[in-house]
């Protein structure tokens, strides 16, 4: 996989974005499932949570809050549907009015990341056809953890999961995600296969 002068700008520009800065919040950004005419939330509810306590998804963003900027993180096309963008916005800065947000500063997993300093950024590249695009971000801190965040998807209470979506997903396990990156593999191996059958039986 070759990264032309686009892929490296753009992940200089990240790191540079990232590194350096002091976690002091994270937020999670939701769609409003529910909401009336004026925009406003009916009985709002976090749907993050899935099967594995180490991972959770989230149809839209999550926000690094620092000491000066929010860092803003969430799906996007720049480079194929579906990738990773972040943004770094005021603290003030409203980012939109369709998001539900959740302050998960407190959570066990996020405690120790809280007040640790971010000393490398990189991005994780995946291919797709011609075209390559950022797929997972890793956020390493001062105290040896890392954060991945990845443009993926986990089908509620199934081993299915597919990447390159209009989702995200958020670990600290890295493991965890090597796992289902591997289920990813094993599903498109097992699709492939039966396609190849029934070429050989019906030559289509």
């Amino acid at each position: 996989m070759t990264l032309t002068d686009q892929h490296i700008t753009y992940e200089n520009d990240c790191r540079q974005m990232f590194v350096g800065q002091i976690i002091r919040g994270i937020i999670y950004g939701e769609l409003k499932y529910f909401a009336d005419e004026e925009g406003n939330n009916i009985n709002p509810e976090p749907f993050y949570q899935t099967k594995y306590p180490d991972i959770d998804t989230l149809d839209h963003s999550i926000y690094f809050k620092t000491d000066n900027k929010t860092l803003y993180v969430f799906w996007d096309n720049t480079f194929v549907c579906y990738g990773l963008l972040s943004k770094q916005l005021d603290l003030t800065e409203k980012t939109n009015d369709y998001e539900q947000k959740w302050d998960v500063s407190s959570d066990s997993r996020w405690q120790p990341l809280i007040g640790q300093k971010i000393v490398d950024f990189k991005i994780l590249w995946a291919g797709t056809g011609t075209s390559i695009y950022p797929q997972t971000f890793e956020i390493k801190t001062q105290n040896g953890k890392s954060i991945f965040i990845t443009a993926s998807e986990l089908k509620d209470n199934e081993d299915e999961y597919y990447s390159q979506m209009d989702n995200l997903l958020v670990t600290t396990n890295y493991e965890l995600l090597q796992r289902l990156e591997n289920i990813e593999q094993q599903q498109i191996e097992k699709h492939n296969s039966k396609k190849t059958l029934w070429t050989k039986l019906f030559g289509q």
